[in-house]
C-alpha cells in the first residue's frame, strides 16, 4: 500500500491489512499550480514511490486519477495497471467551480478542469480503466481499449432498513463542502422550510453562515459532526432521506447508505445518474412534486415488495464481494 500523507495520521488499520504500508509527503506550493499538469496530480509525484513500483513485479492500482502521475512511465510498461476512475474528473471540477463563491477557489477549480481534460488525453490508451458508474463507463470506452464497470465499495453488507415509521426528514453530507451547502440552502428555500415536519440537517463541519441560516426555521435542527454510529442511526430512524446534488458525477456513497439503511428516499435526477438505482427512489425534478409527495410518505411504512426490490438490485449491482472479484480477475 502506497499513500500520500497530508493532515491525516498514519493508519493502524491499514498496517494490519497490508504486508507493508509506505507513506509519502504530498508537495504543496505555487510552482505546482503553474505547471501544465493538474495540481492534484503534480503534487503526488514522489520519486521514491516510482522506485518502489519499479522494483517489484506486482500489478498496480492507481486509486483515482490524482494518483496517476507515474502511470505512463516506461519503468512500469510490463505491469498490469488499473486506473480506478472515481469521476470524469474534469467535469467534476467544473461542477465545483459552478457552486463556489470564493473567486480564487473558482479560478483554481476551472484551471484544474482544463488541465485535467488535457491530461486525460495523455494517459496510455491501453490503461485498464475501472469506471465507477454506467455513464462513466460509456464515456471512457470512447477513448480507452479496456474499460470495466466496478461500482463503489462501501460499508454495507446487508439491508438494515428499520420497520415502522419515523418522524423526521434527513439531509446528510459534508457541510463544509460548497456543493452540499448550496444543496441545503436550495432545499430549505424550496422544500424543507415550507413544510410542517421535523427536519434534520446532519454532517461534518457546518459553516457559520449555514448554522445561522438553518437557525431561522423552527422545524429544522442542525446536527454538527455526528459520529459514524450517530449518522447511521440518523439515516435508519428518518422517515425520509432527502438527497440532492447539483452535478451528476460518479456515484454518491450517501445514496447507497440511505438505501441500505433508510426508509423512503427522495432524490433529484443528478443524484441517481448512472447508478442504476432510479427505481429504488422517488426521483423528482421540481420542488412542488416533493411538497406534494412528502405528506403521503410521512405516514407510509416500507412495503415488503419495496424491500425485496432493494435487496435484489443492491445485491446485484453493489455487492462488495462481486465487485472485488471483477478487479481480482483482471489481476
Amino acid at each position: 500500500m502506497h499513500c500520500y500523507q497530508y493532515g491525516r495520521k498514519r493508519s493502524r488499520e491499514l498496517e494490519e491489512l497490508c504486508s507493508e504500508v509506505n507513506y509519502y509527503e504530498r508537495e504543496q506550493g505555487v510552482k505546482y499550480f503553474l505547471n501544465a499538469k493538474p495540481y492534484i496530480i503534480n503534487t503526488r509525484s514522489d520519486e521514491s514511490l516510482l522506485k518502489r513500483l519499479i522494483n517489484d513485479d506486482y500489478p498496480v492500482i492507481f486509486e483515482g486519477i490524482h494518483t496517476s502521475f507515474f502511470s505512463a512511465h516506461h519503468g512500469l510498461a510490463n505491469k498490469t495497471i488499473i486506473l480506478r476512475a472515481h469521476n470524469i474528473e474534469h467535469e467534476y471540477y467544473r461542477g465545483l467551480a459552478r457552486v463556489e463563491n470564493n473567486l480564487s477557489k473558482k479560478i483554481f477549480f476551472l484551471t484544474e478542469a482544463i488541465k485535467l481534460e488535457r491530461y486525460e488525453k495523455t494517459l496510455p490508451r491501453d490503461l485498464i480503466i475501472a469506471a465507477i458508474s454506467d455513464s462513466d463507463t460509456d464515456y471512457f470506452r470512447k477513448s480507452f481499449r479496456r474499460v470495466v464497470h466496478v461500482p463503489p465499495f462501501h460499508a454495507n453488507e446487508k439491508l438494515n432498513c428499520q420497520p415502522g415509521v419515523g418522524d423526521y426528514i434527513l439531509f446528510h453530507g459534508d457541510l463544509s463542502v460548497p456543493e452540499n451547502i448550496a444543496s441545503v440552502i436550495y432545499l430549505i428555500k424550496n422544500i424543507l422550510g415550507k413544510i410542517p415536519y421535523k427536519v434534520v440537517i446532519a454532517g461534518k463541519d457546518p459553516q457559520p453562515g449555514l448554522i445561522s441560516f438553518t437557525g431561522q426555521f423552527a422545524n429544522i435542527r442542525l446536527e454538527a459532526n455526528p459520529s459514524e454510529n450517530e449518522m447511521k442511526d440518523l439515516i435508519c430512524s428518518a422517515q425520509i432521506n432527502l438527497l440532492h446534488t447539483f452535478q451528476a458525477s460518479g456515484i454518491k456513497l450517501k445514496l447507497i447508505s440511505a438505501l441500505f439503511n433508510g426508509r423512503h428516499c427522495i432524490v433529484n435526477p443528478e443524484m441517481v445518474h448512472g447508478s442504476g438505482l432510479d427505481e429504488l427512489c422517488y426521483v423528482i425534478d421540481e420542488p412542488q412534486i416533493a411538497l406534494n409527495l412528502i405528506p403521503r410518505l410521512m405516514d407510509m411504512s416500507l412495503e415488503i415488495e419495496e424491500l425485496s426490490l432493494r435487496r435484489t438490485i443492491l445485491s446485484e449491482k453493489y455487492s462488495n464481494l462481486k465487485n472485488a472479484r471483477i478487479i481480482y480477475d483482471i489481476l
